[in-house]
């Protein structure tokens, strides 16, 4: 939530912000919102170690090549692993498959229990995937 301004500063600077259909006012409460949400606002909290974007790199024998994936967000406390993925269209079987991937990888390398999410940003629906 402290990160919000600085943030949509950043986006503006990029020029990635218009001021008719997304304003950073606009932008700053709806994000101000999604992150009050007792969930989210656990995943922001300092109780977790992060890591954004970071690749996942293992071995595919069926192709025989290294393959990458790389979620949206990791998080551990060490006793549990969340990964989330952000979305900002519509809901696709595809989403929930790629999230079963990174869960699957991730309880592989760490062996703790993992937990996934899809995150449709816009209409702030959270859908826990199994």
């Amino acid at each position: 939530l402290d990160d919000v301004d600085q943030a949509l500063d950043q986006l503006e600077q990029d020029g990635l912000l218009d001021n008719e259909n997304l304003s950073k006012k606009k932008l700053k409460s709806m994000m101000k919102q999604r992150l009050e949400s007792p969930k989210v606002k656990d995943w922001f909290s300092s109780r977790w170690n992060i890591f954004n974007e970071c690749n996942i790199l293992y071995w595919d024998s069926n192709a025989n090549e290294m393959i990458e994936k790389r979620p949206d967000r990791v998080m551990t406390d060490g006793k549990e692993i969340i990964v989330v993925d952000f979305k900002f269209g519509k809901p696709h079987k595809e989403y929930e498959d790629q999230v079963r991937t990174y869960m699957s990888l991730l309880a592989q390398m760490e062996h703790l229990p993992v937990t996934g999410y899809l995150w449709y940003v816009y209409p702030n629906q959270i859908e826990e995937v199994y």
